[in-house]
């Protein structure tokens, strides 16, 4: 009977930690990739007229360029302004090159390329 007890008790903490752990580590993570995105942007945008992309428009401009190159992570998002699509995504690819993905309004991929942005 003890080793019942004892199995459902470690089974509801393991459930426990599992709920709040999970949740806490993808917030941190997605908030330690936001920041960096959003500086870096930040950075880049001052040098030109393409201004950060924030909140949900970051989101999906990310996940469409992350989903173009598997694997990869989003170093930066702003708008673009030289008519070949909406959004521009700075992507660091697994190889330690990068890529600039262009998207339409609809986060549609439209081109992917080789960069030296980071």
């Amino acid at each position: 009977m003890q080793n019942k007890i004892r199995s459902l008790l470690m089974s509801s903490l393991l459930i426990g930690a599992v709920a709040v752990g999970v949740p806490l580590a993808a917030s941190a993570a997605k908030t330690h990739t936001t920041h960096a995105t959003l500086s870096h942007a930040t950075k880049s945008a001052r040098s030109s007229s393409e201004t950060p992309l924030t909140g949900t428009t970051l989101a999906s401009a990310s996940a469409a360029a992350v989903a173009a190159v598997p694997g990869a992570t989003v170093t930066s998002a702003t708008t673009e302004t030289d008519a070949t699509g909406a959004y521009e995504v700075i992507v660091a690819k697994t190889d330690g090159t990068s890529a600039k993905v262009i998207e339409d309004a609809s986060f549609t991929v439209l081109s992917t390329t080789a960069t030296t942005c980071h």
